[in-house]
């Protein structure tokens, strides 16, 4: 993720003293980013495995979300853990660079369908939203032309829209995906149309003594974690499409300690998954050509998939013997699954 290379220059290294503190940071409950109980959603485990790493203890206290943000402003709470970027929330917390990309598309009734190409097609709707949270400059404009459904959180959007309340919920694409996975939402359904972006951060109070050398320190080991496939670990896919090298081609991250046998095709719908806005819309482009991508194997750069995998797993694990040679097959790099 560029951003994370654009900082990695100004690195602050922490102390020893430093290694025996912790951080307790809130965030309200917000499957799968953020879970209210033993398991760990993604946000969790991304900003609390960087921060490990970096020689912090991690600790998310899960609670309502404006309490989050009172008790982060009072410095009660020293920061939290997901957060979209607002000028408000900046007089109080140090934002890092963004870890993650939100995508905010639609939610509607199977048996009340909408049609959602662009933000206008909201215009006269009943649209369940959660007051506090940050849209977007795009959605803000437009909540003129709407009827807005107050909601507090998801799973109340989700039932707003269930009970026909609202016409449409305006969720995150993951967190949609995660509640409609569980089976608790049979009668809604996903529209794939993006109306908004919203960058996901990691935010520290102001108020802390080493607010940016926490921040700093962050994004070093989260350079780490996406070159190393750690990220992905945490999303759940294969394959992470990011751009490492601030050069506006394509890098692709596989999984850490993923199995030559369980490894997907990259190319193959639903196995990789796009960190940015710009590397998202590229690769929703038809026709993508992934001979001119990088991949990123354990740390290492590779110009080809077959030069990435063969280094990883061995040429005999990856290719065939040709009949009656010596010489390998490689032109057949997954098996049928």
């Amino acid at each position: 993720m560029r951003n994370f290379l654009l900082a990695s220059a100004a690195v602050f290294f922490l102390s020893d003293a430093t290694a025996e503190q912790s951080l307790s940071l809130g965030n309200d409950a917000w499957p799968p980013f953020i879970i209210d109980g033993v398991e760990q959603g993604i946000s969790e485990k991304l900003v609390c495995e960087a921060l490990d790493r970096a020689g912090w203890k991690c600790e998310i206290r899960v609670q309502d979300w404006d309490r989050v943000l009172e008790e982060t402003k009072k410095g009660s709470l020293e920061g939290i853990a997901a957060a979209w970027r607002t000028a408000e929330r900046e007089k109080f917390l140090l934002f890092s660079n963004p870890y993650l990309t939100n995508r905010i598309v639609p939610l509607v009734a199977m048996d009340q369908p909408v049609e959602v190409h662009a933000l206008d097609d909201l215009s006269g709707k009943r649209i369940a939203m959660v007051p506090d949270y940050a849209y977007g400059d795009a959605i803000e404009q437009a909540r003129k032309s709407f009827s807005e459904i107050p909601v507090k959180g998801t799973v109340e959007a989700i039932a707003a829209v269930q009970a026909g309340r609202a016409d449409i919920a305006l969720i995150d694409e993951l967190v949609a995906r995660a509640h409609l996975e569980r089976g608790s939402s049979l009668n809604v359904y996903l529209i794939d149309t993006v109306l908004a972006y919203r960058e996901l951060h990691f935010a520290v109070s102001r108020q802390h003594p080493r607010a940016e050398e926490i921040i700093a320190e962050f994004h070093r080991t989260y350079e780490m974690m996406l070159k190393d496939g750690a990220v992905n670990e945490a999303l759940g896919v294969d394959w992470l499409a990011t751009d490492l090298g601030n050069d506006g081609k394509l890098d692709l991250v596989l999984r850490k300690g993923v199995s030559f046998d369980d490894i997907e095709d990259p190319s193959k719908s639903g196995t990789t998954y796009a960190l940015e806005q710009s590397e998202y819309q590229m690769m929703s482009q038809p026709n993508l050509d992934y001979s001119q991508m990088n991949y990123q194997v354990d740390g290492k750069s590779h110009s080809s998939l077959q030069s990435a995998l063969v280094d990883v797993f061995g040429k005999d694990v990856v290719c065939t013997h040709k009949e009656y040679s010596s010489q390998f097959d490689c032109s057949k790099l997954f098996k049928p699954k």
